[in-house]
Order: C-alpha cells, then structure tokens, then sequence
C-alpha cells in the first residue's frame, strides 16, 4: 500500500525557533563558487530578524555544514519544501544593499555573458567594512534629524545647527573616499622631480579655467541623450575629454540628477579628481576603485547608495556602483583593455554601461580618441548620435603630423630620421621664433629594453635562430645573441643569408632610445615613463619625455611635439589594425593644436594607421572597417563565445546550444579552444542555455568548459 503524502501544516524551522508572524520564509541568494549551487535556496525567518531581514541585505546562513554569505532577494509566505528549514543565522548588515535595480543589473549581465548571479555579484558589491559603514551611517542619521529639524519652524537655531553638524558628519565620511585614487597618485609622482601633486593640480584647474571658455552647455539632460564624441586635442590636448564631461555633467547636475564617470585607471582617475576639485559648479564626489583599501572603497559605495553624493567616478569597478537618481553615464575610452574585468564572467564596463543605460532609462556619453567597432555600429544603428566634431573643426584642432618621405629625405630610414631631429630640436630650444613652439617632446617607443629586434646590417634580413628559426634577441650591439623559443645562445652573430656579422636595431627598446637621445642632445633634461615608474603629469618645461606605448604622461599644456618611432605590432587578431590606430591617437591627442604649434612625427608604414593619424578621423576607418566585418559576419555584428576545455567536452555544449555557430578550433595539449558565434537577436537566450550547461556538467560532475562571451581577443 502506497504511502499517504505528507501533510503541509505550515512551515517550520530546524530546531523549533519561532518565526516571524508575516512572510516567515526567505528566498536566499548563497554566494558559492560551485555554478550548480549559487542560486537561491529557501530558509526560515527567525522572530527576531522579523524587522531586519528586509529584500536586499546581506545575511550569514548554514550550507552544507558551513556558515556562508547570501542575499536575501525575498520573503514571501509559504515554501515549496516539505519539512522544516534552516533558519537565518545572522544579519550582516542592516543596510539593503542589493537594490532592485542593482539587482536587475546584475541577473541582466549574468545572462548576457552566461554567468551565475552571484559570480556579478561578487564584482558589482564590495566586501562590507564595518567601521566605514558605522561612519556613513551615523552621517546618514545626523542628516535625516536635520531634516526632521528643518521642517519644525519652531527650532530653526537648532536647525541651522543640526546642518552644521551634518555638513561636517558629511565632510568626514567624504574625505574617507574623495581623492583616494588621486591622492595616491600624487604621492607616488612626488617621487619624480618633473611630475608632483601641484602638477596635478595645476592640471585640474588648467582644464576647468580652458574648458569655461568652450561653447555654451547643449547636452540636453531631460532628455537622457546617447551619444558618443570622439577628441581632438583643441585648447586641452590629452585632455578634452574632460571638458566634454565637464560639460554633460554641469547640464544633468543642473536638471538635478546625478552622474557616474568611468575612466579605464588610475591616472586618468588622478587627473580627473584634480578637474573636479577645480570645478566650482561640480559638489562633493565619490571615488570607486578596486585599487582603493576596503574602507575606502565601502565608504564611497555606501555614500552613492545613500544618496550623500551627486558624482561618481571611478575605474571598471565603478560601473555597478548604486547611485541615487542617476541620469548619466559617462564612459572614457571604451576600447582600453582595463574596462575587460578579468574575473567570472568576464563582464566588459562598457556593455554594463548600455545594460544599465537600458534598465534605468538614463543618458549615456561614450568619449574617446578613438572608435570602438562596438560603438560605431551603434551610431550606424541610429542607438547613438554622433557628436564628433565636423572635419574644418577636427583638423583645426588637431596637430600636424608628418610622416617619412623616403623618396625626399634619403635618411628617412634611421631610426630617428632627420626630420624628427629637426622637429625635436624646434620645440626644445628657448629661443625659437615662435614661442608657441617650444615646450616638452614624447617619444614613444613600443617596448622596454636595448635591442628587442634586430637585422644583419647589410642586408636588413631579420636574425633569426639557426636551431628553431625564431627571432634572436640581444642586449648590445656586440651580444650575447639569444632565442626565447629554444634557449640557443651564442656570444657572436652570423647573417644566415649574407654571413655578415654586423647588426642594426629595427625596434628599439626604451633603454636604447634614452642612450641615443642623450648623445645626440647632451644638457637636456631625459625623462623615462615605462613599467613600475609612470608619471601622471609633467609641467609645460622644456624636456624629452621617453615613454612606452600606453605610458605617455599628460602635458601641462600638451606637448610641442611628439615622435611615434617603431610601430608595435598588437598581434595576429581581428583587431591589431584597431588598437594599432587606438595607441597612436592616445599619443598624437597629447600634443597641442597645429595652431598652437604642435607636431607630429608618425613612424608608422601601415597605410590605415597613417591615414587615421594625419586626418585625425577614426570614425571614418572604423567605418570602412565595419563593412568588411559585416560582409564576413564578425563581431559586432554577430557575438562569439569563446570556450576551452576538452574536444568532447566543447563538442557537448556546443551541440546543445543550435544558435551557436563554430568558426576556429585550436589545440593546446590536452585542452582545446573553439570559437563559435551567434546572432546578436539570439544573444540573451544564448547565455542562458550556456548558464545551464555549465551548471548542468557541473551538478553531474562532468568536466568544466570555460566559457567567455565577447572577448576581443578570441579572434
């Protein structure tokens, strides 16, 4: 005889704890790193947390045995499981950190990059610093008995008091987040004579004075616009960015909402505090970066949580941070790798910024000296409007640039040819005609060292290793020689096409270009930016400033000239053209006007990167290049995934998805890497079966197969 069904006689919890009168039953989001397993599980709701286990708060629940962190996402009346459950353990924080919008935000960009909730999570919310959070709290109560105060006509000496009293409770907490990235910048530039705080500074209120000179506010914040612009240097070479920010953000501050501000590290971050402290019509600001300590970085999220700022700024981990009554998003350089975050499930700040753009029906501002792929088939599209600036304006603004003549200058081949001298030699001498002329010279060098690459003299074939056939390596001159592939070695070197043994450089590390520069310009002041040792600015003073691609400082001013030497090559992928043009307009945007005198020496032979230079029009390239790329169906107009694990494996969740299309497989040992792609239509239902399927093999113990959405790497 079958047994009878369990009768539901309501729920209950383990060990008979009382429970809450009303919604005794908590659906709990388990932080777990086990796919399978990081989803909500169902548990009671003791009496005394009746009142503080509110949607949104951390909780402490046991799983498995083990005390684990959660959010609690709901409470409602009634489980499906039959038996009593674990009760909630302990409150974490009073304070409801998972907003329904945050939350809408991250299930979007689980979804879009096949992730689990609680994998956005981790990286949308900061680990909880008690002693922050104390301090923001009490200047949340000090402000809420102010307004109390304020509203009684009774006790208006005591009103004037309390705002006192909340202005310095604010004060204290905001000196907690304000200028941390900033401050520690400056710290670090102290170090260096030509880049120190007060250049910063002066940085920041040389921006703000320029930028108030530029035409009358026209971003129309009602409106919550989508645009994207793309800088010229103009007045503020390197840093027009910021007074087209500036400029959005005055107009959202005005119509009363707030604004988030994204740049891709911190020495954008240092300058961008500088210009805020700078900016009398921009109030107090929060700092979010995931190179801040964990007091700080909780200080500034509970403030933009709380409403006690109006601006964020901050690097990719900003890109989540809660802000109350957002009407802007800007986004600085999208096409920086930095904005790539590097954890589960590898999450781009720029699609966070177009998801949340879309939840929260705010304006969104793409600035940049370039043009992503992804965000010129917007434009294309009609989701964004163009703001760059019309061609007469464009050239105006920008520097001249000169490339080689190898059919005029018979010298055109060096290193440094001729011309370049001659232009490094202008913009150095104090007593040049046209002042407007002389100030610092960036040359930019693609790498670090003395001699990364090198070619018989004679006859410019490029040395190779006579074992493996890879590119030999060497540190002088006269060796040792060296492959990296093989570990051959030797002390001398012989052409294997002519037998000569002389060699000449063709890319020139860092080390080796400082060497020449001060043989060749003996008392003037050489400084280096590379590695371990970047300056965030440098004064207007003459000098040579040696910098690997990337690194280049800001220019009080801008630079007078700047070389390009050496194109460094980005690799064999889709892209290498693309952040091929990115790194020489991040360099060329340093230097001044042509009418200001600015110039540039571009090194480069590829035809595309010469021709986006000299014009100063990425859009154009980029345009042209979409069509290719739309012909073919490459991405952005279809979406890729790439996945890396065993052939059989990648072939089972490959054949378990239909939308999915495979264009490359490569084989690396034992694990095998396939690239696939899919319709941007079918973009959402992708992530998801692929969500399932790794939560599928994972439940059953199967294999695991990475799975990474969108990586521009992956073609």
């Amino acid at each position: 005889m079958d047994e009878p069904l369990p009768i539901d006689t309501g729920t209950s919890a383990i060990g008979q704890v009382p429970l809450a009168a009303e919604d005794p039953v908590a659906h709990v989001l388990i932080d777990h790193p086990v796919p399978h397993l990081a989803r909500a599980f169902d548990y009671a709701v003791p009496e005394k947390f009746a009142d503080t286990a509110r949607p949104g708060v951390r909780v402490r629940v046991r799983f498995a045995g083990r005390l684990r962190d959660g959010f609690l996402l709901e409470r409602v009346e009634k489980s499906d499981h039959i038996g009593p459950l674990a009760t909630i353990e302990r409150i974490t924080s009073p304070v409801v950190v998972l907003t329904p919008e945050l939350l809408r935000l991250a299930d979007a960009t689980a979804r879009r990059y096949a992730g689990t909730l609680s994998d956005v999570l981790r990286l949308a919310i900061p680990p909880r610093h008690a002693r922050a959070e104390k301090a923001v709290l009490k200047a949340e109560k000090t402000l809420q008995q102010n307004e109390r105060s304020r509203s009684a006509p009774s006790e208006g000496d005591n009103a004037s008091t309390a705002t006192e009293g909340t202005a310095a409770a604010a004060e204290d907490t905001e000196a907690t987040a304000v200028g941390t990235t900033a401050g520690s910048e400056k710290a670090t530039a102290d170090n260096s004579p030509a880049t120190t705080a007060d250049t910063i500074d002066r940085l920041g209120e040389w921006v703000v004075n320029e930028s108030r000179h530029e035409r009358e506010d026209d971003f129309p914040a009602a409106e919550h616009p989508r645009m994207a612009l793309t800088c010229v240097p103009g007045p503020t070479p390197g840093l027009s960015w910021i007074t087209a920010g500036l400029e959005a953000a005055r107009a959202t501050l005005a119509a009363g909402e707030a604004v988030l501000w994204l740049v891709p590290d911190h020495r954008e971050l240092a300058v961008l505090s500088a210009a805020l402290d700078a900016s009398p019509d921009v109030p107090s600001y929060s700092v979010v970066s995931a190179d801040q300590s964990p007091e700080q970085r909780w200080t500034a999220w509970l403030r933009g949580l709380l409403g006690h700022t109006r601006v964020t700024i901050g690097t990719r981990a900003a890109a989540f941070a809660p802000i109350a009554g957002l009407g802007l998003i800007i986004c600085f350089d999208d096409s920086n790798p930095n904005y790539l975050d590097q954890h589960a499930p590898y999450p781009h700040a720029r699609e966070v910024c177009l998801l949340r753009s879309t939840i929260d029906t705010t304006g969104l501002l793409f600035v940049s000296t370039d043009r992503s792929a992804e965000i010129q088939r917007l434009v294309e599209v009609g989701w964004l409007r163009d703001a760059t600036p019309t061609g007469p304006e464009r050239r105006e603004g920008a520097p001249r640039v000169y490339v080689p003549d190898e059919e005029r200058d018979p010298f055109a081949w060096q290193r440094i040819p001729s011309r370049a001298w001659q232009l490094m030699r202008g913009a150095l001498r104090p007593g040049a005609k046209d002042a407007n002329a002389v100030g610092p010279v960036l040359v930019q060098v693609p790498r670090a060292g003395y001699y990364p690459v090198f070619a018989c003299a004679r006859c410019q074939e490029v040395a190779r290793c006579p074992q493996c056939a890879a590119a030999l390596t060497t540190q002088s001159e006269v060796g040792p020689f060296a492959c990296r592939s093989c570990g051959y070695h030797s002390d001398t070197f012989s052409c294997g096409r002519c037998r000569s043994n002389q060699v000449r450089s063709i890319v020139r590390g860092r080390g080796r270009t400082v060497e020449e520069l001060r043989k060749a310009m003996p008392g003037i002041e050489i400084l280096e930016s590379g590695g371990d040792d970047i300056p965030v600015a440098v004064d207007d003073s003459p000098r040579i400033v040696v910098a690997t691609t990337g690194a280049e400082p800001y220019a009080l001013g801008g630079y007078a000239c700047a070389i390009l030497l050496d194109s460094l090559w980005p690799g064999p992928w889709m892209r290498s053209t693309d952040e091929g043009v990115s790194r020489r307009l991040r360099a060329a945007v340093l230097v001044r006007s042509r009418t200001a005198g600015g110039v540039v020496y571009l090194g480069d032979t590829d035809e595309t990167i010469r021709n986006t230079v000299t014009t100063f029009d990425p859009v154009t390239t980029m345009s042209r290049a979409l069509g290719d790329r739309f012909e073919l169906g490459f991405p952005p107009y279809r979406r890729i995934v790439e996945l890396t694990g065993a052939g059989t494996d990648i072939d089972a969740v490959i054949a378990a998805v239909p939308d999915l299309t495979e264009l490359i497989r490569d084989s690396d040992g034992d694990d095998q890497k396939a690239v696939a792609a899919y319709p941007i239509a079918a973009g959402e239902a992708v992530g998801e079966a692929l969500a399932q399927q790794i939560a599928s093999r994972s439940a059953k113990k199967l294999p695991q197969v990475r799975v990474r959405i969108d990586d521009p790497r992956s073609l």
